[in-house]
């Protein structure tokens, strides 16, 4: 995945970040970003801070963070934001395109753990338009099991996958990752021992999963908001 997430970046990162455009203009770039942060994490901030919290408050994961097009948002509304990549190249585009701001940690991923992040250290994670690329469930699952371990208490992971079905020509790549069906899905969440709270858009490309850490005797004992499945 490195490698091929490699030459991506340096032939077209934006591009390749999001496809919606071929020569990105920065300024529209980024506010691409922010309009994902609109559409895809405002909507959740109850469930994201438990209705007493501030987001200033919070640490939290972005996971394919690639060159900082949502990550830069996402500083401006959370008090902590660490972004993980596989990428080499696109870690490094990403410290160049956010090196302003200091709330913001860097971070270059093996491609399946989290290794190098702290247990229970994050009030939130978050991935898109990054794990339907990948080319195996065995990878997918193996970032839910490390998603829950730093995650605190009752957090959420909000992720999309690929869950549209089509006629392939070969087997999942880096390009073209692996589908979840909604059972599959469920599976996945109860295999990595989260409760499956919320899923949207099975069948599509953007089968969007909302994944929360089961409450300790202590965050239930200090909830004051009822965010439970």
């Amino acid at each position: 995945m490195r490698k091929d997430w490699d030459e991506r970046a340096r032939e077209n990162a934006r591009f390749y970040v999001h496809c919606g455009e071929v020569n990105w203009n920065e300024r529209e770039f980024f506010r691409s970003g922010e309009i994902n942060v609109a559409n895809e994490i405002m909507p959740d901030m109850v469930r994201i801070c438990g209705g007493s919290r501030s987001p200033l408050d919070l640490s939290i994961l972005e996971i394919g963070c690639g060159v900082g097009r949502m990550t830069r948002m996402l500083a401006r509304i959370f008090g902590q934001v660490t972004g993980v990549d596989v990428s080499h190249e696109m870690i490094e585009q990403a410290r160049a395109n956010l090196s302003d701001l200091e709330n913001v940690t860097l971070v270059l991923g093996d491609g399946a753990t989290l290794s190098t992040l702290a247990d229970e250290s994050y009030d939130f994670a978050f991935s898109f338009i990054v794990f339907q690329h990948i080319p195996s469930i065995e990878v997918i699952s193996s970032y839910c099991r490390e998603v829950r371990r730093v995650l605190r208490s009752g957090a959420l992971f909000k992720f999309q996958v690929q869950g549209a079905d089509w006629e392939r020509i070969g087997p999942p790549d880096t390009w073209e990752g692996v589908t979840l069906s909604e059972e599959a899905a469920r599976g996945l969440c109860h295999a990595t021992d989260f409760w499956f709270e919320l899923g949207q858009g099975a069948g599509s490309q953007f089968f969007w999963l909302w994944f929360r850490m089961p409450w300790s005797p202590e965050g239930l004992a200090g909830l004051t908001t009822d965010v439970s499945p």
